[in-house]
């Protein structure tokens, strides 16, 4: 019989927006837990200047925080963090985004469907808008043939991963500076037969990320939908490459074309 707790490491990445993250983590630790669930939080503040670091340690001692460089945007805070945690070999690792509020049963949810590190699975929270209760973020199903399972990949919003797939599949590919690195590892999981389960309920609140003055953003100009596309927050051209040749098969190239097409077409 297993007499330690099920250590579970929450990993974390902000910058400069000190109020949402400190709600974040206040959420997460009035969970409704057992006494054999531990949480260990591994925060990257990306050199906030808004004094996030401060609020942070002030409010939640207990959270271990690892300053970042200013450049390491969602990936990268989220490689290093994971890189840091590891170190302990936790049971799970816990992905959470900073502006995701987390309802008090999430995590007992999520272990639900995960509940052992020995578990082949990767256990995926269905969040929703907080104004209109629709779903924004969880599982996704998109771009190809449907992978065993019934799903293909996940937002990395709130998503728990047990010791046994981490051992499989490692943190997020190091090509990814901002986003794609959460639906990158879903594919991977999808080929190699892991399980991508979400949760019945919402177990979290998150609106929906804006399109204005994103590459999205239909009201600019070609040339400055071109520049957004290739920024780090975009989808930069040397990464969307390599996530599309890794993720999308033959039809890769008419996936990697696809944004540049968009915006020519204005649409």
């Amino acid at each position: 019989m297993r007499t330690n707790p099920l250590a579970v490491a929450v990993l974390i990445t902000c910058y400069n927006r000190a109020l949402k993250t400190c709600n974040c983590l206040q959420a997460l630790f009035t969970q409704e837990l057992d006494s054999n669930i531990l949480l260990k939080v591994f925060l990257v503040d990306d050199a906030s200047s808004d004094g996030t670091s401060q609020q942070v340690l002030h409010k939640f001692p207990q959270v271990h925080l690892i300053q970042g460089s200013g450049n390491l945007y969602w990936c990268g805070g989220m490689r290093l963090a994971w890189s840091v945690a590891a170190k302990s070999d936790p049971d799970f690792y816990l992905l959470l985004n900073d502006d995701t509020h987390l309802l008090p049963n999430a995590l007992p949810s999520l272990l639900a469907l995960v509940p052992s590190p020995l578990t082949k699975a990767i256990a995926v929270g269905a969040i929703s808008d907080p104004e209109t209760g629709k779903k924004t973020y969880g599982v996704v199903s998109k771009g190809r043939a449907t992978p065993p399972y019934g799903v293909q990949t996940f937002n990395g919003n709130c998503v728990l991963i047990p010791r046994s797939v981490y051992q499989d599949l490692g943190s997020f590919h190091s090509a990814y500076t901002h986003g794609m690195g959460d639906h990158d590892y879903g594919y991977a999981a999808a080929r190699k037969g892991i399980p991508i389960l979400e949760t019945k309920h919402f177990i979290g609140r998150c609106p929906l990320d804006h399109t204005e003055k994103t590459w999205r953003d239909r009201s600019l100009s070609i040339s400055t939908r071109l520049r957004l596309l290739n920024s780090p927050k975009g989808l930069p051209f040397r990464e969307w490459f390599i996530f599309c040749k890794r993720n999308y098969g033959v039809c890769w190239p008419i996936k990697f074309l696809g944004p540049t097409i968009r915006i020519f077409l204005g649409i």
